[in-house]
């Protein structure tokens, strides 16, 4: 199937849902949040509803308002992407009806994505200072900033900590970890997170896992 038919930015709000779900009493999920008009759209919108921090390395650096990007397994991260979403942010905080309702101490960004972006870090160390931070596998904390952020590297995550965003490629082998994905997703078949992380795992692996899913 071709690759702009596959709808991966809704496996990847069930997934990033499912990574999270331990501490889902006080985070909130909204998909495509429109931020300002119609055309500007953030891919996920996590609000905290708690002082309690995130326990789980991804939603670390989560504030009371997190902006986060997805870029699909074939896209890549770019500067252009970072200003955009950057204005995305500055947007969300002057959406308000009071004046400094929100202060950008409490926002965070997210940006994730299957390739390092390097050419991006590099003109954001040139043009504002910005630089990177590796704090675990998969996850760089951008430094010098107002704003918190972070990028996740899909493919660098541990599986075991990350099994369903890891998951979420068009070259999942079939291992150890597939094979728990699987047994995992049996025990949840009737949430409707679970579908749709799964449908759209099995659709852009149909060469590694049909026979095994059902």
């Amino acid at each position: 199937m071709a690759d702009d038919l596959l709808q991966w930015h809704d496996g990847f709000h069930a997934s990033l849902q499912i990574e999270l779900q331990v501490e889902a009493a006080h985070l909130e999920f909204y998909p495509e949040h429109e931020l300002y008009k119609k055309a500007l759209r953030v891919d996920t919108l996590v609000i905290k509803n708690s002082d309690l921090p995130v326990q789980k390395k991804i939603g670390k650096i989560f504030r009371k308002h997190n902006l986060i990007e997805y870029k699909s397994p074939d896209d890549t991260l770019n500067i252009n992407d970072f200003y955009k979403v950057y204005g995305y942010a500055c947007l969300y905080q002057s959406k308000t009806k009071k004046i400094h309702e929100i202060s950008m101490t409490d926002v965070s960004i997210t940006f994730v994505c299957s390739h390092y972006p390097r050419k991006m870090l590099k003109i954001l160390q040139k043009e504002r200072g910005i630089e990177v931070e590796h704090t675990d596998k998969g996850i760089c904390k951008l430094k010098n900033d107002s704003i918190a952020m972070q990028i996740i590297i899909i493919n660098r995550l541990p599986p075991e900590e990350n099994r369903w965003l890891s998951s979420l490629t068009k070259k999942l082998p079939m291992n150890r970890n597939t094979e728990q994905l699987l047994i995992e997703y049996q025990r949840h078949k009737d949430s409707i997170l679970y579908q749709s992380a799964m449908e759209l795992i099995m659709q852009a692996n149909k060469v590694f896992l049909e026979g095994e899913y059902s």
